[in-house]
């Protein structure tokens, strides 16, 4: 890692983790991020998409910089420095909630409405290491991970803090599923893409994705022959119920809309593609190149194209 701040450096220089935003963008950027922490009085350097900071106001030494990157290039310059100060001051509070509960964390009565499962791309975990977290895959990549799903926060619920709940992981899950059912909504509308139509799930929360735990009671989104359906980020699925070979139209639309959103982000979860029936995923693997879609379906949706009209 390297710092983008020292004094011989040039902020104009785009890092490779900030490359969806133009120069200027970029340095605006991280005028506002110092102009916040300034303000603060916090001892800091920002590095590779992250901040080191050496006070304990936020609970965290290490603050990433993507997924607030990110909102901010959705949004007017002008709007920055608000995205910014909410961004950062939503870990101040959930630092302090954190603190208190904490002290409860024992007691499962008091920390079960707190439970919930979100979805992450496995390499997510890739510096604390899946064992220490309590979920299971949903594909090759997609992993339900159980969390305490608090005002401020997401935090990932460790193996050790459930020993004395008298829970199994499943059990967990399951109920980290049903919370978040109860406890957020979904926008689901339907769209057209060209010629196609598809329907669109959407959020303003981090569950999104959590459509699909119950898509078998959402039968107006499927269909006989099954749907495609992508999961490119924390607060959006697509899904394209199969009805005839205009599925092959579908997947080369789809797959660079998937693509962009999945790098837009923010939250980003996976850039594949999915065909699903009777609650099994099965990936649809392609490349993209200059634009040009190459897709290399496996045998077992061969199968279903053959049976289309």
């Amino acid at each position: 890692m390297f710092s983008f701040l020292k004094k011989k450096g040039n902020v104009n220089e785009i890092p490779e983790w900030a490359s969806f935003f133009t120069g200027k963008e970029y340095t605006f950027f991280i005028i506002e991020i110092k102009k916040y922490l300034d303000h603060l009085s916090v001892s800091y350097e920002i590095l590779d998409g992250i901040i080191k900071v050496e006070d304990a106001i936020f609970g965290l030494n290490q603050l990433g910089l993507v997924n607030v990157a990110q909102v901010c290039k959705q949004n007017k310059m002008a709007e920055y420095g608000e995205i910014i100060t909410e961004h950062f001051n939503a870990l101040i509070r959930s630092n302090n909630f954190n603190e208190e509960f904490e002290k409860n964390i024992n007691d499962f009565e008091k920390v079960k409405p707190y439970l919930g499962v979100r979805l992450y791309h496995h390499d997510y975990f890739e510096k604390v290491g899946i064992k220490n977290t309590i979920g299971t895959y949903l594909t090759e990549t997609v992993y339900c991970t159980l969390v305490f799903n608090l005002p401020d926060s997401i935090n990932s619920v460790k193996p050790e803090q459930a020993e004395n709940w008298g829970q199994n992981s499943e059990e967990l899950i399951k109920l980290g599923i049903k919370n978040i059912k109860q406890n957020h909504e979904w926008e689901i509308t339907e769209e057209r893409i060209g010629n196609l139509k598809i329907w669109f799930v959407q959020s303003e929360h981090f569950f999104g994705p959590n459509i699909v735990f119950d898509l078998k009671n959402r039968k107006e989104l499927l269909n006989d022959m099954g749907v495609l359906i992508a999961m490119p980020h924390r607060h959006a699925v697509i899904i394209y119920p199969i009805k005839t070979l205009e599925v092959v139209d579908a997947i080369n639309s789809l797959i660079p809309i998937v693509d962009g959103m999945n790098q837009e982000g923010p939250g980003s979860l996976t850039n594949q593609l999915y065909y699903y029936k009777n609650e099994i995923f099965l990936n649809l693997p392609y490349k993209l190149s200059d634009g040009k879609v190459e897709f290399t379906p496996p045998d077992e949706f061969i199968e279903v194209l053959n049976n289309l009209q």
